[in-house]
């Protein structure tokens, strides 16, 4: 929790502005980088994809009964 010490309160990471500064105009800490998303697994993209083929290939099924 950010702590400004010109004005002797801590204060919410919301409330201070993007450059990390507190509403009275004091800097109190450094703006916080986002870190970059790691990238998705490819047995996440395997299961998709499988999912994918055994929905289209039970809506072929249903087809088949309905027809």
């Amino acid at each position: 929790m950010p702590f400004c010490e010109a004005c002797d309160r801590f204060y919410n990471p919301n409330t201070l502005d993007p450059g990390g500064d507190c509403p009275e105009g004091h800097h109190v800490a450094d703006p916080i980088e986002a870190e970059p998303l790691p990238p998705v697994p490819w047995h996440f993209k395997l299961m998709l994809a499988l999912l994918l083929a055994y929905l289209g290939w039970r809506f072929v099924q249903f087809l088949t009964v309905v027809l």
